[in-house]
């Protein structure tokens, strides 16, 4: 996002002038400075988070450089600082919805974890156009399904599901894992369909989110699932899962997924069994 540090600096003087410097506790943009230099996140991250209560103009050239970094971790510290201060998020939050909006990957992929981890929810309308964008990355869609997470507010959920329905198993995988981090989640209808899908990923995250919601209309799949996948991870969390649903005719199945050639599937199989009433 080039020239956001210039932009910046229009405002930061009006910051200053208009409210008591906050004070950081041993921090400094040398410091921060001395950090990205390092090359080191954990570095970075902890001159920064030191930074919390520091409010200079070097530091918010430095900070808004880091919402462009291309690690995550760097991104979303940097995002943490500026959703300290309301007045510079606020600031920056109309950028980052164009690029959100317009950007190519990377720009789309960094918008979404700012606004995202300084929970921007004026942005939902925006990302819930954004997810549609064929041109994007699957690293630019992740991205998204991670800043609904996030927010966890039920009006990113077709964010979800458009995300449920990508090429990409990395993309459905994510999404399919972020449903059960939205507030207040109760419908499980757009997971359930994930238990047949192609990848064992999805299906391993969907099993656990089906039964974390306790969805009885997920339960037949899960008892094909428990017995007949392939993959032993999915077998476990469909064991977990119909354990969690507790329903009685489960028994036949978990009994026989409880004598499962992997140890893992027997031991949760098992617990689940014991559960049913």
């Amino acid at each position: 996002m080039k020239n956001i540090g210039t932009k910046l600096a229009a405002v930061t003087f009006v910051l200053l002038a208009s409210s008591s410097a906050f004070a950081g506790v041993g921090g400094s943009a040398g410091k921060i400075q001395a950090a990205i230099q390092s090359g080191s996140v954990d570095a970075i991250t902890a001159e920064v988070e030191r930074a919390e209560g520091l409010m200079c103009s070097e530091c918010i050239s430095l900070v808004t450089n880091l919402t462009e970094d291309s690690r995550f971790d760097v991104r979303e510290v940097a995002a943490w600082w500026f959703a300290k201060r309301p007045a510079l998020k606020d600031q920056l939050a109309p950028q980052f919805l164009a690029e959100l909006a317009n950007g190519d990957s990377i720009k789309t992929r960094n918008a979404a974890d700012f606004l995202g981890r300084t929970v921007t929810y004026e942005a939902l309308p925006t990302f819930r156009a954004a997810i549609h964008r064929t041109s994007l990355s699957a690293d630019a869609k992740i991205a998204m399904v991670r800043a609904i997470a996030f927010m966890g507010h039920r009006d990113g959920n077709p964010v979800l599901v458009t995300a449920m329905a990508d090429a990409d198993a990395t993309v459905r995988a994510a999404a399919v894992r972020a449903w059960r981090d939205i507030l207040g989640q109760l419908d499980a209808t757009p997971v359930v369909g994930l238990l047949g899908d192609a990848d064992a990923r999805v299906r391993a995250e969907a099993a656990t989110v089906v039964g974390g919601l306790g969805a009885v209309a997920g339960r037949a799949q899960l008892e094909q699932l428990v017995i007949g996948d392939a993959d032993p991870i999915v077998r476990r969390n469909a064991a977990w899962a119909l354990g969690k649903i507790g329903d009685p005719a489960s028994r036949t199945v978990l009994a026989q997924a409880s004598l499962d050639k992997s140890g893992l599937v027997k031991l949760v199989a098992k617990a689940a069994l014991a559960s049913l009433h």
